[in-house]
C-alpha cells in the first residue's frame, strides 16, 4: 500500500469506527428508553461501549491527535460543566419524561451526586492522558 491508500483506509476506518460507536450508543439508548427494558438487560454492553468510548478519548489526547497546547483551569472547569449539565439534563429527563413514574427531588440529588464525582472523574482522566502526551511529544521534539 501506498501513502495516499492508507491515509484513504485510515479515514474509511475512521469514520466506520465512529459511525459504529454512534449506532451503539443510539441502540442502547432506544432499548432503555424506548422499550423500557432495564439497564441489567445490558449492562455489559453499556460498560463495554462506555470503556471504549474513554479510552478512544484517551488515546487521542495521549498520542496528539486531539492538540493540546496548555490547558487552563478555566477550559477544564468549563468543560467538566458541560458534562455535568448534559448529564444531569439527561437524567432528568430519563426520569420524568421517558420512565414512569419518575424519581423523588431526593433521588435526582442523589444521581446529580453521582454524575458531578463521575464526571470529575472522567475529565481528571482525560487531563492526565493529554499532560502525559504533551510531555511525550515534548521529548520526541527534544531527542
Amino acid at each position: 500500500m501506498d501513502e495516499r491508500s492508507k491515509l484513504t483506509a485510515m479515514k474509511v476506518i475512521a469514520l466506520m469506527y465512529f459511525l459504529t460507536i454512534i449506532a451503539l450508543q443510539g441502540i442502547t439508548i432506544y432499548r432503555q428508553l424506548v422499550l423500557g427494558q432495564s439497564i441489567h438487560d445490558f449492562e455489559d454492553f453499556a460498560i463495554v461501549l462506555t470503556a471504549n468510548s474513554l479510552f478512544l478519548i484517551s488515546a487521542l489526547l495521549y498520542f496528539g491527535a486531539v492538540p493540546v497546547q496548555k490547558l487552563k483551569i478555566s477550559t477544564v472547569l468549563l468543560i467538566y460543566a458541560v458534562i455535568v449539565v448534559l448529564g444531569s439534563v439527561f437524567t432528568y429527563l430519563k426520569y420524568h419524561v421517558f420512565l414512569y413514574p419518575g424519581l423523588p427531588a431526593r433521588a435526582l440529588i442523589g444521581k446529580a451526586l453521582i454524575i458531578a464525582a463521575v464526571s470529575g472523574l472522567i475529565v481528571l482522566f482525560f487531563v492526565i492522558f493529554s499532560m502525559l502526551g504533551k510531555r511525550r511529544m515534548d521529548k520526541e521534539l527534544e531527542g
